[in-house]
């Protein structure tokens, strides 16, 4: 229980919340905080204690925490107040939280704020990543200069993307090379020395792309050819890495390339890629819009020229709307020739739907005020073009006798607007609905499906293998694919649904009003089978399969979002399966997936922990090893059993990594109790069959003995005797190096598995343990004896150290000891330790069994 400095409770139950909570008095200094904030900010619990709540915002929001600390002490208490702010963690990482402070006070009269905030970095960043586009998008729609356009596109991408720096570069078409356009970061000295960078096949990252006209990616600066005449000028500033796009017109044209510069040599994320094409894209746009801005200012210019060389139609109307003037642009942009242009009026023109704001704007101006209308015209060639037209009024010895117009073709500019609304709504390189806009339409359909009392369902599609095509054929081909698979999709979908693009390889699709699940399940197996249908790339025809999840309304959810992670979880399941099918979603099989989803997190996150099982000489009843075994405390669900979660674990391969983790943990902690002046024992750890299966896994331990100061022979490797049937030279090499290094070996649950006397001497096996089924049996069965003493005779014979497990009775280990049994462990000797409680028992030894 959590208590202030007087003593009283601060509602415990409040920090077991898997949310960060903070006590804070009204000086704002942090009286109490769980230990989910700590975890999240990298700091202890006692050493946020005492500390001001400003030492955890970032520095350029202390303002605004000092306003609402006040606004909150001054205010009426119990009323929750909410803002967004930025966390900083200890190792200087920011966070974005919506924090909740609501202000109570204790029995004793002391104010105190009860403060609980929820990390909502990722939601920030995809709300950066919107709102920027947004931002960009409403500057190109008003006509701001280009530079200016570029240069807020710079800070955006920086913005959502702090550790890179941008940098866009503009063709100069008649001497082909690239112009500084915009950079708000990059070093001066490095824009002068590649401004004017000549377009060629080997000109670093932006000179290339704009040369191949496609992404170009260097990971590494310092040694990729492609940077050996510019790297001088670039590594000093810490630059390592370049990645560049072309920049293109609507037409596939060259405008110039989108770079962005890592500070470490590295490759891109998808997201990186995602990023970095959208706003290519909006560079793209902006740029061919000011181009088309300055062409209409030129003709702007013009205007004052004469009639018959104004680039804009100018015309002449009678009162009864008919023609009397026109120019040759009239002619031009109406595909009428001038004589039939004067025997024609206005209406035969204008097409019907805005004929009535025609004839508003023409009687408006007929009595004396000038008017402005944006009409549509039918060209001669049957094509509807978009005319912005000023009419004027024509006086004659002070009488208005007809109307002037000149008419300005915005067709271009008009279907630029569109393509700037297409941006926002749809995906640029497939067409189809963006998640945006798939959420609107997929709510509406949900509200329709409720209307009518049918279910509706959603399918999470990805595409199996994506990735090997796109990193062995180029991203080129890849997106190919994509808008083929997106064309079948759409098909499939336009009459029943909304097929829309999420991101890179994996679309989604809502089906609603269907009348039962199996309508559903028979439109997956169609695009199952449409997908394995050949797609011809050039002289390429590749064969592809996916992986369907589906869920349903209202079984598995009533709102949008949920059911799409629904049909996420169910496409994994598919995955796991072996790929190329449907799976619909099953509520237990997703407690699972949620629970392989938090794993993912649980070593960043902290939450697995090593304990050890002490092994004690039978005669001596020294402690003579420790054997690791792996604890996992959930935040909400508390301990999860080992054999709840190993097993994911090695479905997944995320065993690897996790194996990994242990070897260190123990490693480290043998180190700590050698600096401590305990005495060298032997620390084990149990290894998969998906760890030996790694060909790197034996440099993995070597580096792991290096890093922790570990000699060889005080770790040992348990296998269990299933390993031996795989026969595998990957494994059998991980092991041969292992025993080249010195570690030991040595046969977990020996005499349950697969036994083979020739694996053991090939292996050079130093230890074999008895399974606790055996010595369970001890001394009383005779079966269970003579199978001990046969595999302790054995050991001894091939000169091997011999382990008993499972020891929880005085007379099994009498019998043992009896038997000539070296070594055992059991829950009799001593249980599963933490780190703190085995490190107090190897201090005062076993004195319990003396």
């Amino acid at each position: 229980m959590h208590m202030n400095q007087s003593g009283t409770s601060y509602m415990p139950f409040y920090f077991l919340m898997p949310a960060m909570q903070l006590i804070v008095d009204e000086d704002g200094y942090i009286l109490d905080t769980n230990e989910f904030t700590a975890h999240v900010l990298g700091y202890t619990r006692e050493e946020l204690i005492g500390m001001p709540v400003f030492a955890i915002a970032h520095e350029d929001d202390h303002r605004l925490v000092k306003q609402q600390l006040q606004f909150i002490i001054h205010h009426e208490k119990n009323i929750v107040h909410s803002l967004e702010l930025r966390k900083v963690k200890k190792n200087g990482e920011v966070l974005f939280v919506q924090e909740h402070i609501r202000r109570i006070q204790t029995e004793q009269g002391m104010n105190i704020l009860l403060i609980s905030c929820h990390n909502i970095s990722s939601e920030k960043r995809a709300k950066q990543l919107l709102t920027g586009q947004k931002k960009i998008l409403e500057l190109i729609a008003k006509e701001t200069p280009v530079s200016d356009v570029l240069m807020e596109l710079v800070h955006t991408m920086e913005d959502i993307l702090p550790n890179i720096v941008c940098s866009i570069l503009l063709v100069d078409e008649e001497h082909q090379r690239l112009y500084h356009g915009a950079a708000s970061r990059l070093p001066n000295d490095f824009i002068e020395a590649i401004n004017g960078l000549e377009i060629a096949p080997n000109a670093g990252s932006c000179g290339t792309a704009a040369y191949r006209q496609e992404m170009v990616i260097v990971t590494d600066i310092q040694h990729d050819p492609l940077w050996k005449p510019f790297k001088q000028f670039v590594l000093p500033h810490g630059l390592r890495a370049c990645w560049s796009v072309p920049i293109f017109s609507s037409k596939k044209k060259v405008l110039g390339t989108f770079a962005m510069y890592h500070y470490e040599p590295c490759a891109p994320q998808e997201d990186d890629i995602d990023i970095i094409y959208t706003f290519s894209s909006l560079a793209g746009l902006a740029i061919e819009h000011g181009q088309m801005k300055g062409q209409l200012q030129e003709s702007h210019q013009r205007y004052k020229s004469l009639f018959e060389y104004n680039q804009d139609a100018v015309f002449s109307l009678r009162m009864d709307g008919t023609f009397f003037s026109a120019n040759k642009a009239a002619s031009i942009i109406s595909g009428y020739s001038h004589e039939e242009l004067l025997s024609m009026s206005m209406h035969d023109l204008v097409i019907s739907d805005d004929v009535s704001k025609t004839v508003k704007a023409f009687i408006q101006t007929a009595k004396g005020k000038s008017q402005h209308a944006d009409v549509r015209i039918r060209h001669k060639s049957g094509k509807i073009l978009y005319l912005s037209v000023t009419f004027v009024p024509i006086f004659v010895n002070q009488k208005i006798v007809g109307v002037s117009g000149i008419a300005k073709d915005i067709t271009e500019r008009v279907e630029q607007n569109k393509r700037i609304r297409q941006m926002a709504y749809y995906d640029s390189l497939t067409g189809l609905p963006n998640l945006h806009l798939f959420r609107e339409l997929a709510s509406q359909s949900l509200e329709e499906a409720k209307q009518s009392g049918k279910i509706g369902a959603i399918f999470y599609i990805d595409l199996d293998g994506f990735k090997y095509i796109n990193d062995s054929l180029g991203h080129s081909i890849g997106d190919v694919i994509l808008q083929k698979v997106a064309e079948r999709l759409q098909q499939t979908a336009k009459t029943k649904g909304v097929a829309a693009r999420m991101s890179g390889d994996e679309f989604i699709i809502m089906l609603p009003n269907i009348g039962h699940q199996q309508e559903a399940i028979a439109i997956a197996e169609q695009i199952l089978q449409l997908l394995k249908e050949p797609i011809h790339v050039d002289e390429l025809e590749l064969c592809l399969t996916g992986s369907i999840g589906i869920a349903f309304y209202p079984r598995d959810g009533m709102e949008v979002e949920t059911l799409m992670r629904y049909a996420d979880m169910a496409m994994y399941e598919v995955k796991r399966k072996g790929k190329n099918s449907y799976y619909i979603y099953d509520e237990e099989k997703g407690a699972n997936l949620f629970l392989l989803n938090d794993l993912h997190n649980a070593i960043k996150k902290e939450e697995l922990t090593v304990y050890y099982q002490p092994v004690i000489d039978v005669q001596t009843k020294d402690i003579v090893a420790m054997e690791t075994l792996i604890r996992w405390q959930h935040p909400i669900y508390g301990i999860v059993p080992p054999n709840q979660f190993i097993p994911l674990a090695e479905e997944t391969g995320l065993i690897v990594p996790i194996g990994e983790w242990i070897v260190k943990k123990a490693c480290r902690q043998h180190e700590q109790w050698r600096k401590n002046g305990l005495k060298p024992i032997r620390i084990a750890v149990n290894v998969s069959v998906k760890e030996l299966q790694d060909r790197h896994f034996a440099k993995r331990i070597e580096a792991i003995l290096t890093e922790t100061n570990t000699l060889p022979e005080w770790l040992e490797l348990e296998i269990t005797e299933s390993i031996m049937v795989y026969n595998e030279a990957t494994i059998s090499d991980n092991l041969r190096r292992m025993k080249e290094l010195g570690v030991r070996i040595s046969i977990d649950d020996f005499g349950t598995g697969y036994s083979s006397l020739a694996y053991l001497k090939r292996l050079d096996v130093d230890t074999v343990k008895i399974d606790q089924s055996f010595i369970s049996d001890c001394p009383h069965s005779y079966y269970g004896s003579v199978i001990t003493n046969t595999i302790i005779s054995l050991a001894h014979h091939l000169h091997m150290n011999v382990i008993a497990e499972g020891v929880e009775q005085f007379e099994q280990l009498l019998y043992l000891q009896e038997k000539g049994c070296q070594e055992a462990q059991g829950y009799f000797l001593s249980p599963p330790l933490s780190s703190d409680e085995a490190t107090r028992l190897l201090q005062k030894g076993m004195c319990h069994l003396q």
